[in-house]
């Protein structure tokens, strides 16, 4: 009742896919052969190169002509039939963060998480679309939930795709509604409810893992935006907030740290002041609504 059955003769939905092609797995399977890539790239490694990028180039195809619907501007799993499922589900933005969606269909694939018919509910982003049958309120677990590491996964790829806005605003969201718990409950949780403050139902209480996402990760990264990339040691600082905020002993390298600090904004467009201490050198990119600029701090 209510959800989504897997068609005879390809038995429990519970315990056997079925023969679909799931979209996750596949955009998975793309963003792995994109890592190995980088991997090569960096090291200067050539063998199995070429048969990488074949398997790239055939997963992208893949997704892009055979799991999006051009009418509702979605990537679905797929029945074995060819047939689309239609079920709007939180795993079609791993098409997203393996960088598979092309720039033509961007903005409108983006907007159903703006949507408050879908995703875009009193903690965001739930597991399937509001508007999906089978949806709960209170999650019922993949009905609906709110999932740490979902959540990250949406965030990271908004952020590599240049949706910062949308990125920060569902960062203060979630941790908004995860500190709410936390006050109510004094833990975190395995997942979260869609439609309130609360623990989704059901799900593990004390649950990190991934549960210490939203509370560590995500005011980090998204809310306070400080993203370091270690390749080349630089620290982008996405700077969104206008009150006085920062971090001590943020880890820098292998062992190296850095005290960071931005002093309070009258506005989110005001040039911040910054200030960064550190053991080692460090490349520092700030950005902020309306520019941009970059320093190396040194010991």
């Amino acid at each position: 009742m209510g959800q989504l059955e897997v068609p005879e003769p390809y038995g429990n939905p519970y315990y056997y896919h079925g023969r679909m092609t799931w979209v996750d797995a596949t955009a998975q399977a793309a963003l792995s052969a994109r890592n190995l890539l980088r991997i090569a790239e960096a090291t200067g490694r050539t063998e199995g190169k070429a048969e990488l990028e074949a398997d790239l180039a055939s997963l992208a195809d893949y997704v892009n002509t055979k799991l999006w619907d051009e009418k509702t501007g979605y990537y679905y799993d797929r029945w074995p039939d060819g047939t689309l499922s239609g079920y709007r589900t939180i795993a079609a933005y791993w098409v997203l963060m393996a960088g598979l969606v092309p720039p033509e269909r961007l903005d409108r694939f983006v907007a159903h998480l703006e949507d408050e018919r879908e995703f875009n509910r009193p903690h965001r982003v739930p597991s399937i679309s509001a508007d999906m049958p089978g949806y709960e309120a209170t999650g019922g677990y993949w009905r609906g939930s709110i999932w740490p590491s979902t959540e990250s996964m949406v965030l990271k790829a908004l952020t590599v795709t240049g949706y910062r806005d949308l990125a920060y605003e569902i960062a203060c969201n979630h941790l908004e509604n995860v500190t709410e718990v936390f006050r109510n409950t004094g833990t975190v949780f395995e997942n979260y409810a869609p439609e309130s403050a609360s623990p989704g139902k059901p799900a593990v209480k004390d649950f990190v893992g991934w549960g210490g996402t939203g509370p560590v990760a995500v005011l980090f990264e998204h809310v306070f935006g400080l993203r370091y990339t270690v390749a080349d040691n630089t620290l982008t600082w996405d700077v969104r907030r206008t009150e006085a905020h920062g971090v001590s002993r943020f880890p820098i390298g292998v062992d190296g740290t850095a005290s960071l600090s931005c002093a309070r904004r009258g506005t989110d467009v005001e040039d911040p002041t910054i200030s960064v201490e550190v053991d080692r050198p460090l490349h520092v990119r700030i950005l902020w609504k309306t520019g941009e600029r970059e320093f190396t701090a040194v010991p």
